[in-house]
């Protein structure tokens, strides 16, 4: 739309009619697009209704089949002006909360459109940023075609952070041709291929990808890769079919007649190699009671993991007896289960728990400080990292409750990590561990 033409339409708005203003009455916050019609140009008049009643109009936009324009009133100016960017309306005064401020609205004379050059726009009244979709409209008025046929959830519409202040975008799918006005030639089908996508339009650009990649494919087989494994499990297929030596259309028909989630399959495949079982076998690739397997498996995973968990923590606790010490009130001991780091971390409301895992395996190594006469009862623990650095040591919830760590504690500290380094340095007979220097 050319500048001069903005410019005449600045000041050409028709004038709400009293019905519709009586509409907009009323006490608390409201935002409201009046739709007009004058000759073949859609007219929209945005107003903002304060919490005591009073209305004021904001923003101001033009339809027609030449382009659109929106218009922003100044308020410093008293006057209406050109916008420079294209937005859907803001009904707040420019200001430090206008980001925040809340900017849906409720549109009113909505079927004025159908009077208009609009009148075969697929816009309703419950479409995400329609001005903004109006204006795409203009831009590519064959996308009428894709609501029609069932396609419209290839128009995308999402909001972006633009210099701190909310922008809107609606926007084609790229996989769509928008050169075209013929809708096959818009969406690369043929008629059967149209025919055979009706009522599963949702699959379309799964269906596009899959046949790229399997061109040797049906077209019901093709549906059939697309329903089992969507949009983003194409490499996930590929890799099943790797793994088992199965063609990529029987487990996605495998999939499909057991109602079984892709990621699923991707678990149970992973568990199988882990388990060193044969994929290769089909009563293994393709059990028939896929769930129960399924759960079995994560069942054995979950005691063999558990076994060799134990069996490290109960290693490294032998060699772990070196760094039990003990100086006047004060002693040092090593968990003696899993569970132990667990209840300690319960007791002294801190995280410690989370640490076990990699305490067994030696990733890391926590102790118990505790005192002499209540050596059973959680006082403070300490994190170990592999050079015998004091990495942490707290107490009751890490010493933030109006608990803060006394001097004790922390000349005791000293004491352990030096007693620590000459450990580790072999400056100290191991079987003396438990007493301090």
């Amino acid at each position: 739309m050319r500048k001069e033409r903005k410019e005449a339409l600045m000041y050409a708005f028709p004038p709400v009619p009293d019905t519709i203003m009586e509409q907009m009455k009323g006490r608390g916050a409201a935002n409201f697009c009046v739709f007009l019609t004058r000759g073949q140009e859609l007219f929209v008049r945005c107003y903002h209704r304060y919490r005591n009643g009073e209305i004021a109009e904001r923003q101001r936009y033009v339809f027609a089949k030449d382009g659109c324009v929106r218009y922003r009133y100044d308020h410093w100016c008293d006057t209406w002006k050109i916008a420079s960017k294209f937005t859907e309306p803001r009904f707040i005064l420019p200001g430090v909360y206008a980001h925040y401020h809340d900017n849906s609205y409720c549109i009113l004379n909505a079927n004025a459109y159908k009077e208009s050059d609009m009148k075969y726009c697929p816009i309703n009244e419950h479409m995400r940023y329609p001005m903004q979709f109006m204006r795409l409209y203009i831009r590519h008025p064959n996308i009428e075609y894709l609501f029609k046929a069932g396609y419209g959830h290839l128009v995308h519409y999402e909001e972006y952070d633009d210099l701190y202040r909310l922008s809107e975008h609606t926007y084609v799918d790229a996989v769509v041709n928008l050169k075209s006005n013929n809708l096959l030639r818009m969406l690369n089908l043929n008629r059967t291929e149209f025919k055979l996508l009706h009522n599963k339009e949702e699959l379309y650009k799964e269906y596009i990808k899959y046949r790229k990649c399997f061109p040797k494919y049906k077209f019901q087989e093709l549906i059939a890769l697309s329903t089992a494994y969507g949009e983003r499990g194409i490499s996930d297929l590929q890799q099943h079919a790797n793994h088992t030596g199965l063609s990529p259309l029987r487990i996605s028909r495998y999939l499909i007649d057991n109602e079984i989630d892709y990621t699923h399959y991707s678990d149970y495949l992973d568990q199988c190699r882990a388990l060193g079982y044969n994929l290769h076998d089909t009563a293994i690739s393709l059990p028939h009671d896929f769930h129960v397997i399924h759960e079995r498996l994560s069942a054995l995973i979950k005691a063999q993991e558990t076994e060799l968990l134990l069996s490290m923590f109960k290693k490294h606790y032998v060699e772990r007896l070196c760094y039990e010490y003990s100086d006047g009130d004060l002693i040092v001991l090593q968990p003696k289960s899993i569970d132990e780091i667990a209840q300690e971390g319960s007791v002294l409301s801190h995280c410690v728990g989370g640490y076990a895992e990699r305490h067994a395996k030696w990733q890391t190594t926590i102790m118990f400080l505790r005192k002499s006469e209540e050596p059973d009862k959680p006082y403070y623990t300490m994190e170990i990292d592999s050079t015998g650095k004091i990495r942490q040591c707290y107490g009751y919830k890490n010493n933030r409750a109006n608990n803060p760590k006394p001097p004790e504690i922390k000349t005791f500290e000293k004491h352990y990590e030096q007693y620590l380094q000459e450990v580790i340095h072999g400056k100290r007979n191991h079987s003396a561990a438990r007493q301090s220097a």
